[in-house]
């Protein structure tokens, strides 16, 4: 997927800088129309810095976590039951408090006629059948978004693997690489350990002759061992 392209500011700037030098030629030749103009302009800019606002506006507006569609749809899902479970609790908490006025009212009222006791004890009845409705209503939502969480925390463990995975596959393609550098580091560092060791042993022999076969012996050997270090030094040039 290629990334989108944000808006051509250079091309932008290009056209206002022609617009504005169109605008005081035109000022100088005929000033009412350079003022019609100008206007026409100020318009045209505002509703182009205007829909650049509101695409800019709607791109930050995208969730930074980059969710999948199905896990967007699982937690708006997930929202509506948690909002229906608080609504219906909500009307059961009123409901309870209602029948309690009701009873206290009745309670206070001794001498009340039999046909409005009937009558509140009626309202009673179907007040507590329509708290019982809501409390069910409230456990069926509350379920579900039970069930939902532990489907979109599910899917969000198995996103993460997959992205676990792709990262390891990554790290796994570099160790071909790094596997390669490391045996070049040592090869090298062995070569060198070898020539220090051979020039060091040569100091010591030249501090120690004392003798012209001696020193002769030693300057053939310092020839020889220059020649297999030019002769080292001349393939990596090439190949370089």
């Amino acid at each position: 997927m290629k990334p989108e392209q944000g808006p051509d500011y250079t091309r932008t700037i290009l056209i206002g800088g022609l617009v504005v030098l169109s605008l005081l030629l035109l000022l100088r030749i005929y000033p009412p129309l350079a003022f019609t103009a100008f206007l026409l302009a100020a318009a045209v800019a505002f509703v182009l810095v205007g829909g650049s606002v509101t695409q800019w506006l709607r791109g930050n507006a995208r969730p930074q976590a980059d969710e999948s569609e199905f896990a967007q749809r699982v937690s708006e899902r997930l929202r509506d039951c948690r909002q229906r479970e608080e609504r219906f609790r909500d009307e059961g908490e009123r409901i309870l408090k209602s029948i309690a006025t009701l009873r206290d009212d009745l309670s206070r009222n001794t001498s009340v006629d039999p046909t409005e006791v009937k009558k509140a004890e009626d309202v009673i009845r179907e007040l507590e059948a329509e708290f019982s409705l809501r409390h069910a209503k409230a456990g069926f939502f509350a379920e579900c978004a039970q069930q939902l969480k532990e489907l979109l925390d599910r899917h969000r463990l198995m996103e993460s693997i997959s992205a676990r995975r792709r990262e390891l596959r990554n790290l796994r393609q570099t160790n071909y690489d790094d596997e390669a550098v490391v045996e070049e580091t040592r090869f090298h560092i062995e070569q060198d350990s070898i020539e220090l060791d051979t020039i060091v042993e040569l100091s010591n022999n030249a501090a120690g002759s004392s003798k012209a076969e001696q020193a002769n012996a030693l300057r053939r050997r310092l020839e020889q061992l220059r020649g297999t270090l030019g002769r080292k030094d001349r393939p990596e040039q090439q190949a370089s």
